[in-house]
């Protein structure tokens, strides 16, 4: 018998995240493929792939790429120039400590939870956006600014990647 055939029980430990990569990850990745090929009657058709040409779905795609761009040069840019300031620029330890742990719970608050969370702060009736009207008369909504334009996602997302910068950042700074 062959020495892996022998040691078959050592597999044992691997196989609940084989199936769980089978079930989560492989299974729903062919089903979508294999959806994109397929009409409502279930017959085969290119007219799914063919309609991402559309005009709207390509400005959906634009709009996508715009923000991508954006908020991972600013995130990129904010992220290192606070890891910059914590690690060389002789910041205190305290500073360091409290960045770094924001940073650790802040880049793992992304999906629904963070857009509930800026909606509930800068939402037309988000807190923020009552405190600036009722106590310092700054109406951010009549200046234009809106959550759902390109600057408020960019906001948005801009909030999850500066901290996942500094993570990703301060280790090389420190070396």
């Amino acid at each position: 018998m062959r020495p892996a055939l022998q040691n078959w029980k050592n597999w044992l430990g691997v196989l609940p995240f084989f199936l769980f990569a089978a079930f989560f990850i492989l299974l729903p990745t062919v089903t979508l493929l294999a959806g994109g090929f397929v009409d409502k009657a279930g017959k085969f058709t290119l007219n799914n792939i063919i309609g991402l040409l559309e005009p709207s779905i390509l400005s959906a795609y634009w709009v996508s790429i715009r923000i991508s761009a954006v908020t991972a040069f600013f995130g990129g840019l904010l992220g290192f120039f606070l890891a910059y300031g914590i690690t060389i620029g002789g910041l205190p330890r305290w500073v360091r400590t409290g960045l770094t742990t924001f940073s650790g719970v802040a880049s793992n608050f992304a999906g629904v939870p963070l857009a509930f969370a800026f909606i509930a702060t800068l939402g037309r009736t988000g807190m923020v956006t009552v405190i600036l009207k009722t106590i310092f008369n700054i109406d951010l909504y009549s200046k234009g600014f809106s959550l759902y334009s390109f600057w408020g996602l960019s906001l948005t997302y801009m909030y999850f990647q500066f901290p996942l910068m500094i993570l990703v950042i301060l280790p090389a700074l420190e070396a």
